[in-house]
């Protein structure tokens, strides 16, 4: 019910605007008597502002189940706002008894006037706060009574003379309100040409700080792990270089690759190997990084640019060495420009698999990634692929499916023809996992499922919203007809609860509250949907501080209609609640949550991995308009600079 009611919201307070505007102009005109076509048409615009803000108030109670974070912000604009109309509309709209010429309400003129005029201004306040956010409601109010007050002084005396001139002034200082409210709201939105991380403001979480430097300490460049060090286990090369892919249908796509091809080479590594990947930039005109999706690597490795490195520009290269403690599935992609570079093909999987696993086992282990090419008209793939593929699979092999959505909004993977079990979310196994007949599974962007199945002497089918696999012994299957979806997945309730290092009951030493929400006007000067969290869109976002060994509860309450798959770096959270009722499975881990219209998550991590990560929505698009915050370690500092005047553009 959440995005009906949103969007019917929105919707709702943007024609609010249109009629606010044409109830302003009704009431600019000389007075009209009752029951003639001016009085009528002052009531029913009237009329339309008061119906629609109760429609609103009534969308905000409907929102009060889901808590205060989601009806109060409309409530404290709109039942105003419905109260205001609702006294003009009764005082001022309705016909005045034994006033058949309009005498009497000529004489009444000019404090109705005020009272209309503070009416419309409400409204158009209370619309601007809902859609552009409090800045420009305030810009909204004093424009409407700035402009109130000068077309009072200069509104018509009844004479027709001078009648053309007089409305054409009128409609020119409408205008240059409106003109300079938006260039108001445009200047305010440019980003600095540069700037660092540590040099905003800090939001501390109602911990103590004793100690902390914003400015000095320790600088990511030495943030380097203690145990990479000696001869690494894996070396790898991968190059950023142009080239034009063919996609099963025909279609080419000039996209950027690692190593000429996308996806990029799967790195396999094992658990304990010190790895190093050598990155080399042949792409023409823009740098390139390697950041490590949902691998804590030491935070010189995290390759983000402007905050632990320089973006490698054309002919350079750079070396990433980490130690590969985590098993599990992974997947790497460029951190400058990301919004871009993904989308183009600069991405791959990294799979950890552990230190006693043998080299040859006779069982299926495929990795499948699926992507979005938004330059052919937004074609989904698995891999290349955009129709079915087919596997040959004996039965009674063990089959591992390791999912990675590549894109920011969510995936829905479907598997059909033997049972199942979810074995591993964002690469932490999931403890006990039930068999399942088929599974249905909504795959944030960024995230990472793991299925496993013993192959039956039938197909078995994945689908991935559009393209396929069929797995069948003699590998000529086609999809079957497709039956009755099976259940979506839930992980908060899949598997069985095992001890975890901290919970919900744990005492916390660094509480924040993300409220992530939607707002339309402009963004580094440019009109664009602009996301925020707590109403503040980066660079104005304060960066959240620790210190090490500090136990931080975050909770993100999605006020939006989208999805934000919220990825952290270097970390990963413990999922303590979804709507306020706890988990009750499996210990549920995440580096990428997402978090869906109208819900609410609180999840707690420990932070020890020192260094300033980003905290940001993985649908790139809403990052590269504002959706980015950092977590930020008391003591440590950063030499790199982002903006447009700089090399790097992380989003």
């Amino acid at each position: 019910m959440f995005l009906w009611v949103h969007y019917t919201d929105m919707v709702i307070a943007l024609l609010a605007v249109p009629i606010a505007v044409a109830a302003g102009w009704v009431v600019m005109r000389p007075p009209a008597s009752a029951g003639t076509k001016g009085s009528r048409m002052r009531r029913l615009l009237f009329g339309l502002l008061l119906g629609g803000a109760a429609l609103r108030v009534v969308a905000a109670l409907l929102l009060l189940p889901n808590g205060w974070d989601f009806a109060g912000p409309r409530l404290v604009f709109v039942a105003p706002t419905l109260a205001v109309v609702a006294t003009v509309h009764a005082v001022w709209v309705r016909p005045m008894p034994g006033s058949p010429g309009g005498e009497r309400r000529a004489a009444r003129w000019p404090g109705d006037y005020w009272a209309a005029a503070v009416a419309v201004g409400a409204v158009l306040v209370a619309s601007a706060a809902q859609l552009a956010g409090t800045g420009a409601a305030a810009l909204t109010g004093v424009g409407v009574l700035g402009a109130a007050a000068v077309w009072r002084r200069t509104r018509w005396s009844g004479r027709s003379a001078g009648r053309w001139w007089r409305t054409a002034a009128k409609g020119a200082l409408g205008a240059a309100v409106a003109a300079a409210v938006l260039a108001a709201l445009s200047t305010a939105s440019q980003l600095p040409a540069s700037s660092s991380m540590t040099g905003g403001p800090a939001d501390i979480g109602g911990g103590s700080m004793a100690g902390h430097r914003h400015h000095g300490g320790a600088s990511v460049t030495t943030l380097t792990g203690t145990d990479t060090d000696g001869v690494p286990a894996r070396r790898f090369t991968l190059t950023a270089q142009p080239a034009r892919i063919r996609l099963d249908s025909g279609q080419q796509v000039e996209a950027w690759t690692f190593n000429g091809v996308t996806p990029g080479p799967q790195l396999r590594v094992r658990q304990g190997d010190l790895v190093e990947v050598t990155l080399v930039n042949r792409l023409p005109g823009v740098g390139v990084t390697l950041h490590w999706h949902g691998v804590d690597v030491p935070n010189a490795m995290d390759g983000v640019a402007g905050v632990t490195q320089d973006a490698v520009p054309p002919g350079g290269r750079f070396v990433y060495r980490f130690r590969a403690k985590q098993v599990g599935t992974y997947w790497y992609h460029s951190h400058e420009m990301s919004s871009v570079q993904v989308r183009r093909g600069l991405f791959g999987a990294l799979v950890v698999l552990p230190a006693n696993a043998p080299e040859q086992s006779g069982d299926v282990d495929e990795t499948v990634l699926r992507h979005t090419w938004v330059d052919e008209d937004g074609v989904a793939t698995l891999g290349v692929t955009t129709g079915v593929q087919r596997r040959q699979t004996p039965a009674g092999r063990q089959v591992r499916l390791r999912l990675v959505n590549t894109d920011g909004n969510p995936a829905t993977f479907t598997l059909t023809g033997a049972p199942v079990r979810v074995v591993a979310i964002d690469g932490t196994d999931v403890h006990e996992p039930g068999l399942l007949k088929g599974v249905r599974i909504l795959v944030g962007g960024g995230a990472r499922y793991d299925l496993t199945f013993t192959m039956p002497d039938q197909p078995v089918v994945l689908r991935a919203d559009g393209p396929a696999i069929v797995y069948s012994p003699d590998g000529n299957a086609g999809p079957d007809h497709a039956g009755p979806a099976p259940a979506l997945l839930d992980p908060a309730r899949y598997g069985t609860p095992a001890a975890t290092p901290f919970g919900a009951a744990s005492h916390v030493d660094r509480r924040f509250t993300l409220r992530v929400d939607e707002r339309l006007g402009f963004y580094d000067g440019r009109p664009a949907v602009r996301y925020t969290f707590n109403n503040r869109s980066f660079p104005d976002v304060p960066m959240l501080m620790v210190s090490p060994g500090d136990l931080v509860e975050v909770t993100y309450v999605n006020r939006s209609g989208q999805h934000h798959p919220m990825h952290l770096h270097g970390h990963h959270m413990l999922v303590l609640n979804r709507d306020g009722r706890p988990t009750s499975g499996s210990p549920w881990w995440a580096d990428t949550l997402d978090v869906g219209p109208g819900e609410t998550y609180r999840v707690a991590f420990r932070a020890d991995n020192p260094g300033i990560w980003m905290d940001h929505c993985h649908n790139l698009e809403h990052a590269a308009n504002g959706m980015i915050l950092h977590l930020g370690y008391s003591g440590i500092t950063t030499p790199f600079q982002t903006g447009h005047g700089t090399a790097n553009h992380p989003e």
